[in-house]
């Protein structure tokens, strides 16, 4: 079973991006805020999870040519899909040696399968390669699961931003304790483990229900 890949993001992704976007987001950011960020700040890291193919171009090898005609047609249409190309994407702002997790989306038919939370741990690993002690957020403080996910991963509410958001909803401060602390890398190594374990079996069901 060939895992979704994490590697950066592009402004070819931005037609997928921009689709996602709409749908986990009340206040939807701008294609124009993602390529500034993307081309012009030198503090910004943003990646992106793909799901790979791989494992159904080797299926066609055994198929008759209609068949394999058929299932070709069909492979290209779900590439061209964003649910089946790009699960979830995210970045931070490296700033000093803080990184600012700016944003975490994952598709709405992939929750529950670990997503953000493998994107987020890649997130933090990034940012300790490009020099972060510690890690901050903002989290609309209605969104319980995603607090639960980040507590999870070691960020603790450290203040509240009133009315941050758009539509007046406060934003939770939440922050980690050293990135390099030999807790917290563990706490990190631990959450890996168990979004894969989690985007494992959400596989093997997807691809039980594809038969």
């Amino acid at each position: 079973m060939l895992l979704p890949i994490i590697t950066p993001l592009t402004p070819a992704d931005l037609d997928e991006i921009m689709v996602l976007e709409r749908r986990c987001f009340r206040d939807p950011w701008t294609r124009r805020m993602y390529l500034v960020d993307m081309t012009e700040n030198e503090l910004a890291t943003y990646l992106v999870v793909r799901r790979t193919v791989e494992d159904e171009k080797r299926k066609t090898k055994n198929e008759n040519g209609e068949a394999r005609a058929a299932r070709s047609k069909n492979l290209q249409s779900e590439i061209r899909n964003p649910k089946s190309e790009i699960l979830a994407y995210g970045g931070f702002w490296l700033m000093a040696d803080e990184a600012h997790i700016a944003t975490v989306a994952s598709h709405p038919d992939w929750r529950g399968c670990g997503l953000g939370e493998w994107l987020t741990v890649a997130l933090l690993e990034a940012a300790i390669a490009r020099g972060a002690r510690l890690a901050t957020l903002e989290v609309r403080a209605g969104n319980t699961p995603a607090q639960q996910l980040y507590r999870k991963l070691g960020f603790e509410v450290e203040g509240v931003r009133a009315h941050y958001y758009r539509d007046g909803e406060d934003g939770l401060i939440m922050t980690t304790p050293p990135l390099a602390d030999p807790v917290m890398q563990a706490r990190l190594a631990a959450a890996r483990a168990d979004a894969r374990a989690r985007l494992e079996k959400c596989l093997s069901l997807t691809r039980e229900s594809s038969l």
